[in-house]
Parts: structure tokens; C-alpha cells; sequence
């Protein structure tokens, strides 16, 4: 057998090998998974608590970054599309 021949065997055979173990390492891994989530009891939905409510309401950004991030944005909004919009007012449309 030529060596070309012997190594496209061997190749085939460790794909082989590696693709049967990564199915049942696969097959186990779901089967334990699925196990452990028949066998668990469901937990009750836990109840937030009074002091997490309280944070919730207050706001993320203050009003200052607010009018920041709004400036930012139409500053980026003028750069991309200023030129645009002089070409288009130049030619009237």
C-alpha cells in the first residue's frame, strides 16, 4: 500500500474516532442535562425586594449626560450628513 493511502486511512480514521467521541461525550452531556432538570423540584418565582423596586425608578442618566449623548449624536449626525444636505439645498431639492 503506498503511503499516500496509508495516510488517508490513517486521517479517516482519527476523523472517525474524534466524530464518535464528540457524539457520545454529546450524548452524555444531554442526557445528564436533561436528568438533572427532571429530577430538580421547580423553584417558586422569587418575589423582588422593596429596596430593589426603589432603585429601579430612579433614571439611568441624569438630564446633564442626557443632553450630552444629544449633542454628541446630532454633532455626529451634522458631520456625516452635512455635506449631503449643502449639495441637496445647492441644487434646490
Amino acid at each position: 500500500m503506498s503511503i499516500a493511502r496509508q495516510e488517508r486511512l490513517l486521517w479517516t480514521t482519527l476523523g472517525l474516532a474524534f466524530g464518535a467521541a464528540s457524539y457520545v461525550n454529546l450524548r452524555v452531556s444531554l442526557q445528564t442535562a436533561a436528568s438533572d432538570l427532571t429530577s430538580a423540584p421547580p423553584r417558586p418565582p422569587t418575589r423582588p425586594r422593596a429596596d430593589s423596586l426603589a432603585q429601579a425608578d430612579e433614571p439611568v442618566f441624569g438630564a446633564t449626560a442626557k443632553n450630552g449623548i444629544r449633542r454628541a449624536w446630532n454633532a455626529g449626525v451634522d458631520r456625516v450628513f452635512g455635506d449631503l444636505v449643502k449639495f441637496l439645498k445647492d441644487r434646490q431639492l
